[in-house]
């Protein structure tokens, strides 16, 4: 796992967040920090608020009450204009890639360069190959459109085009998802790389207990719109809360668990 800094401010942190759709109660008083350097995952069922938390933190959705500051800034409340110095130091990988399909994978990574920057297609061009090359998609993966690859080749695609810009940020949502266990694995194993690699922090929406064994530094488990436990994964799987070992201890779970630890 990679080390972290636990004397810098948080690059994330949220306080007692409270939201609601109609009478139905998604978050009730959340809090957590997201640590500089660290790979900290959000997990838990279907349901409990994992992927609505992901939206507030990028900005997608508000709150009704509480407080997310993201890199030392406070994001409730901010419009579009306000928020587009923040977004373009956070990279963000949606769960079903989000790529345009009438563009080509290098047009694809290549537009945020486009609209955030005033460099020449050339070299946007330039920079695209280069992104495309650290997800470990082949020169020829390039000038296909994104109907002409496998789901893992959309995936990688699309985290390119997340890291176009060189965050200092990079949120994941699901990014295993969909994808056979050879290409989850792989997969687990680029966003280690790219963490070392980048410097990046990268926080994690995800249900995959492989990934979150190899690959979380920390992990958050959410239960019914309330974080139930903060560790890692040994700290969590040995915890006493009973809905936490209940999720980490079923035969996915020591399955998972097992994998991770094996001798290699």
């Amino acid at each position: 796992m990679t080390a972290t800094n636990h004397a810098a401010e948080p690059v994330i942190e949220v306080r007692d967040l409270c939201t609601r759709f109609g009478a139905a109660v998604v978050h009730d008083g959340v809090n957590l920090e997201v640590r500089d350097g660290e790979i900290f995952a959000l997990a838990g069922a279907s349901g409990c608020g994992k992927s609505t938390l992901l939206r507030e933190l990028i900005l997608l959705q508000q709150p009704d009450a509480g407080s997310i500051r993201v890199l030392g800034r406070d994001v409730v409340g901010l419009d579009d204009e306000q928020a587009l110095p923040l977004r373009r130091n956070w990279g963000v990988l949606f769960e079903r890639g989000a790529l345009f399909s009438s563009l080509t994978v290098s047009e694809n990574v290549g537009l945020p360069l486009r609209e955030h920057t005033r460099l020449g297609d050339r070299l946007i061009d330039e920079i695209a190959a280069v992104k495309i090359a650290l997800t470990g998609l082949p020169p020829s993966a390039a000038p296909k459109y994104p109907a002409e690859l496998s789901g893992g080749m959309r995936k990688r695609a699309a985290l390119a085009r997340a890291i176009a810009l060189d965050p200092k940020l990079l949120f994941l949502d699901e990014p295993t998802a969909g994808l056979d266990p050879l290409s989850a694995s792989g997969f687990d194993e680029l966003v280690k790389h790219l963490q070392e690699l980048l410097g990046l922090t990268i926080f994690v929406v995800t249900h995959d207990l492989d990934l979150l064994w190899r690959v979380a530094d920390r992990v958050a488990f959410m239960v019914a719109g309330r974080i139930a436990g903060v560790g890692t994964m040994r700290e969590l799987s040995t915890t006493e809360e009973p809905v936490v070992r209940e999720y980490f201890h079923g035969a996915r779970g020591r399955g998972a668990w097992e994998q991770a630890w094996k001798p290699r």
